[in-house]
């Protein structure tokens, strides 16, 4: 359980696997690219512009590694504050009216991640935590410290079911999925033509 206990407050960070996970992705998407890009740039002088990408790459992922260090969600004795990827919130307890924790299939395997849903009286989300970033006993740690009714399913339900159920606790990529893929591949095309005009000869630098 990665909570770190101090006078009033726990301090509860993302799975450590996360990052090497992470590293793992981002080796396996960039270096074989940017090793046939040199590969093929070489030849035609074009090579510059491939090691600045590689470069702007570096950073890029840099930046996200750092980002990531900070994300945490720490329990006060009236708050959950958590601090996100990019966004920072602070929840009081006294708003948090039921917590509802969910085992939720992962896609078509039989594998199933733990989530949490803070809601207030309206129903409004106000905090969400899912097993694929946070460990199963910081969810609990969390679902316990804010003192509410937990609603609990004991069966696992379908990532369909929850969209067809509960779809105002679903990120916007969750509801719509077509969106979301289509945004990732307009995502894949516009790297495809950044890669086809970083190779091209026509377009030296100096």
């Amino acid at each position: 359980m990665s909570v770190q206990t101090g006078v009033a407050t726990r301090v509860l960070r993302p799975r450590a696997q996360i990052l090497a996970q992470a590293r793992i992705v981002v080796a396996a998407l960039t270096l074989p690219i940017f090793t046939a890009m040199l590969w093929y740039a070489i030849p035609r002088g074009s090579w510059p512009r491939v090691v600045i990408a590689f470069g702007f790459v570096l950073l890029l992922y840099a930046a996200a590694v750092l980002l990531l260090r900070s994300v945490s969600i720490r329990v006060e004795h009236d708050a959950v504050v958590e601090r996100g990827f990019i966004a920072r919130s602070r929840v009081p307890l006294k708003r948090v009216a039921s917590a509802i924790v969910l085992d939720v299939y992962r896609g078509p395997s039989s594998e199933t991640t733990r989530q949490l849903f803070l809601v207030d009286t309206a129903g409004e989300l106000l905090l969400r935590m899912r097993g694929e970033f946070w460990a199963g006993d910081d969810i609990e740690a969390v679902a316990t410290a804010v003192d509410v009714p937990v609603q609990r399913r004991l069966d696992p339900v379908t990532a369909s079911a929850v969209r067809r159920e509960m779809p105002e606790l679903l990120y916007w990529f969750e509801r719509w999925p077509w969106v979301g893929a289509l945004a990732a591949a307009g995502g894949i095309a516009a790297l495809a033509l950044l890669l086809i005009g970083l190779m091209s000869p026509t377009l030296l630098l100096p």
